[in-house]
């Protein structure tokens, strides 16, 4: 096998690059463009597209983020809206107590919970989202029932989306040195999940569709 033969190691690296690239970009303007708003719809969609082109390697990356961003739009916006909601309220209590402004120290382990939980599901909503075509309650539903059974893996790919959403604060805050990584970071981020969520666990259930 020749290096830079059509199915050699360059073009099909270089194709996975690419890939994470234009997905990225795509993300990063239908989030940053909208104020968040259609956060929840690009990520389902960044999911679908990278897990057909780079995980299973079975369709065209463009083609599958448009068609997921169309079909999965409303669920995907409700619940992207509705988990932000969620994820800073529990924030915000949870500086409240910590400076103690406001409520008290034994709140605190519940509104750790709810912002551990949101996360758990989060992580595990936007693949369910992307490979499956059950209705909102059921994506969340199934979220947490996968993420507390399959703890660990929850636990590595919020962490990992956990420093995706530190990099894109850091830069919002003024942190201009690291704008380059916003640019493939979170290309890498779902590239990743999908492999450890959609692969390696979702796969396992009669539910998964691999693509809508």
């Amino acid at each position: 096998m020749k290096l830079f033969d059509l199915d050699g190691p360059f073009q099909r690296y270089g194709s996975m690059v690419f890939d994470i690239l234009v997905v990225n970009i795509l993300w990063l303007l239908l989030t940053f463009f909208s104020f968040g708003i259609l956060s929840g719809p690009a990520t389902t969609a960044a999911y679908s597209s990278l897990y057909t082109s780079i995980i299973s390697e079975e369709g065209y990356m463009l083609k599958q983020f448009f068609k997921v961003f169309r079909k999965r739009f409303f669920s995907a916006l409700i619940f992207g809206i509705f988990s932000l909601l969620l994820i800073l309220i529990s924030l915000f209590n949870i500086f409240m107590i910590f400076t103690e402004s406001f409520g008290t120290i034994w709140l605190l382990p519940v509104y750790m919970f709810i912002f551990i939980e949101v996360g758990f599901i989060s992580t595990f909503a936007y693949p369910l989202l992307a490979h499956t075509h059950g209705k909102l309650m059921e994506i969340i539903k199934t979220a947490f029932f996968l993420a507390n059974k399959h703890l660990l893996t929850a636990i590595l790919a919020s962490l990992i989306n956990a420093g995706l959403l530190y990099l894109i604060l850091n830069v919002v805050l003024g942190a201009i040195n690291m704008f380059i990584y916003v640019f493939f970071v979170g290309g890498i981020v779902f590239s990743i999940n999908s492999y450890l969520i959609s692969k390696r666990v979702l796969k396992q259930y009669d539910f998964f569709e691999g693509t809508l």
